[in-house]
């Protein structure tokens, strides 16, 4: 029996193929969710979507960017390493290289995830470790407090929100750390990407 080269072909491309069908789908998810983002109020849209979670006020569009901007970011970053691994890359040289293009393309996500992660711990409309200790309802509760004590001694309506207060527990002296290990990473990953000249 004759073997098909075609199937042949294939079964050396599994893995990759498997591979950049992926990314396609993880690039064209991110396409989407962007477009989903940005859909305009078209009228009777917000009612379709809350008739089929049965959630009221839910929108699948507008997602809130403090949320969004994050994952956005660390996704992006996901596709790059899939896309322009080193480790597979360096697949012909030496084992010490190729652990090192490994650690780079681990680092690549690990910085995203601590840079977003960063990001919602400091921001004040999240505060992300408040909101895990209990603080952050009881710092909202105390703003909306001063603002309704403050609409009654001048008469004003009564306030139904408070402008976001600070964030109690933050990274500290480690965000400057933070972000310098992160741009270093990204510089570096960025090389195989861009090349050295333009980084």
């Amino acid at each position: 029996m004759t073997p098909n080269p075609a199937s042949a072909n294939n079964a050396e491309k599994g893995p990759a193929g498997l591979l950049q069908q992926m990314i396609y789908w993880l690039a064209l998810l991110l396409v989407i969710t962007g477009l989903v983002n940005v859909t305009p109020a078209i009228p009777g849209w917000d009612g379709v979507w809350q008739g089929i979670t049965g959630i009221d006020g839910f929108t699948l569009r507008r997602f809130p960017t403090e949320w969004l901007y994050p994952l956005i970011f660390v996704w992006m970053m996901l596709i790059v390493v899939l896309k322009h691994s080193i480790w597979r890359s360096w697949a012909e040289r030496a084992p010490y290289l190729r652990r090192f293009g490994l650690f780079l393309d681990v680092a690549l996500v690990l910085a995203a995830a601590g840079t977003a992660l960063t990001y919602l711990i400091e921001i004040e409309s999240v505060c992300l470790i408040d909101v895990m200790t209990g603080d952050r309802a009881r710092m909202v509760a105390e703003a909306l407090k001063a603002e309704t004590e403050f609409a009654q001694l001048y008469g004003l309506p009564k306030p139904d929100t408070a402008d976001d207060p600070a964030c109690l527990n933050t990274t500290g002296p480690w965000l400057a750390l933070i972000i310098f290990a992160a741009v270093v990473v990204f510089l570096a990953y960025n090389v195989k990407v861009w090349g050295l000249p333009l980084v």
